[in-house]
């Protein structure tokens, strides 16, 4: 530039004083055509001079790499404009600029200048492609990205769905987590659909919990409550025979943690049951161990009025806003003896009368049902009685041949079959253990064995509820 101005100051100059000898008449034919040769000198120098001079000019820069340089900042915008309308054709989002673009005045000859068409291509591979999305946080925590505030909030609709009924009467329908939508520049490939983020809102991420066996559970019980399936338990714990857990035996649980709870505070007016209390009173009418129930519990009503707040269509809390009382309950009276009982008086519970093995078992056998179970045992075996009671039979009955029975007076009968021998008489109270007879093949048998049977009210039951081989 500084060449530019001397050479056209010198040529401005030369000019000036050709025209001053001119007029004074002091110049000759060689200085006038030196002067003007000096001219055409002067004037080729400032026209390559002005031809290839640097003009004003933008450099468009990102971080440390250049994106453009530009005669004029509108330049670098159309082409943005023009990245944004493919972005949204192509993909339906907006695309986000960056903040952090600076445009700097600069100087740059013509063929510096960056073309239209280079700008757009530098501006989709060294631009970092994000588009506008909404984020949904949870408790602060962005969770799931999608397209748009509407389709977020339609999702989040649609969670609550399952958990109201246009019927009931809602003061609220709501979520315990505290859910925001914040406006985002996202990837373009970090955006869900919306049954994609609907799963992961409800279903979650799989947490670990460790349970211990409890007596009375099984691996099925455990899996109902956590609303599992056994298959997951035995998945999670490889080392463990699931279908025989022992109590007190530590599980690893794999059970799924969603990331919103829907709740619902729900109006209703009601009657429902007072549960009744159960006293137990001391007799000595009864004998120990035994127990009956005096007075049968009935259970009260009342009416209320009041909020169901429900965390995922479970019952979590509630207020009762009024109470009236219907019925009050009455409460169970359960007398239990304290007399001491008489070794001939039943237990309630049954011992084996014999020893030896199961040959036949209960039920159908040969077209006919056996109602008993035959236990195979060398002639002349102790048969003791089940349970303590009054002898109502003993002696021969047909194809029982030699019996005992026993009335143990509490509902339950035994029968003693096939004996050799009896060493009870019908009318003897006997107490549980005494021997009774001896095993023997007498009546309808093909070899010495007890047959034993057990009946309740007169109708024959399974042994084998009740004593074990």
């Amino acid at each position: 530039m500084e060449g530019y101005e001397r050479a056209l100051k010198v040529y401005r100059e030369a000019v000036s004083q050709i025209k001053l000898l001119v007029r004074q008449k002091k110049h000759n034919r060689v200085a006038t055509y030196t002067a003007i040769g000096l001219l055409v000198i002067i004037f080729t120098l400032i026209l390559n001079v002005s031809i290839n001079k640097s003009l004003r000019a933008y450099e468009v820069q990102l971080e440390d790499k250049v994106l453009a340089v530009v005669r004029s900042e509108e330049d670098f915008t159309k082409a943005i404009e023009e990245v944004k309308e493919e972005v949204k054709a192509l993909y339906g989002h907006e695309f986000v600029v960056p903040e952090n673009i600076n445009i700097v005045e600069t100087k740059a000859k013509k063929e510096a200048i960056t073309s239209s068409k280079m700008i757009i291509e530098n501006i989709k591979m060294q631009l970092d492609m994000k588009v506008k999305a909404v984020a949904i946080f949870v408790d602060g925590e962005e969770v799931a990205v999608v397209r748009d505030e509407a389709i977020a909030n339609s999702l989040l609709e649609e969670i609550k769905n399952p958990f109201t009924d246009e019927e009931k009467d809602y003061e609220s329908v709501d979520f315990r987590e505290n859910i925001t939508l914040e406006e985002v520049a996202s990837d373009i490939q970090d955006i869900k659909d919306r049954e994609e983020v609907i799963q992961l809102l409800t279903k979650g991420t799989d947490e670990e919990k460790i349970h211990e066996v409890a007596s009375g559970e099984s691996a099925w019980v455990i899996a109902r409550n956590y609303d599992l399936r056994v298959e997951d338990i035995a998945a999670a714990n490889p080392g463990i025979n699931v279908e025989r857990l022992q109590i007190g035996q530590r599980l690893s649980l794999v059970v799924p943690k969603p990331y919103i709870t829907v709740t619902t505070k729900e109006y209703v007016e009601l009657v429902e049951a007072i549960p009744f209390d159960t006293e137990t009173v001391k007799t000595d009418s009864l004998y120990k161990g035994d127990k009956r129930i005096t007075v049968q519990g009935v259970e009260g009503k009342r009416e209320i009025k009041g909020y169901l707040i429900k965390e995922n269509g479970v019952l979590a809390d509630r207020e009762i806003l009024q109470e009236k009382v219907l019925s009050e309950p009455t409460t169970r009276v359960i007398a239990e003896g304290t007399k001491t009982r008489p070794a001939t008086v039943a237990t309630g519970t049954f011992a084996r009368p014999t020893r030896g093995r199961i040959t036949s078992g209960f039920g159908m056998r040969w077209g006919r049902r056996h109602e008993g179970i035959d236990i195979a045992a060398p002639m002349g075996t102790s048969i003791t009685a089940a349970d303590a009671g009054r002898v109502s039979f003993a002696g021969s009955r047909g194809s029982y041949g030699n019996l005992v029975i026993i009335n143990h007076e509490n509902g339950y009968q035994t029968y003693y079959a096939h004996c050799s021998k009896l060493l009870v008489k019908t009318g003897d109270r006997v107490f549980k253990g005494q021997e009774i007879a001896k095993v023997g093949n007498t009546g309808r048998s093909t070899g010495p064995h007890l047959h034993f049977e057990v009946r309740r009210n007169g109708s024959p039951i399974n042994p084998l509820q009740f004593v074990s081989y």
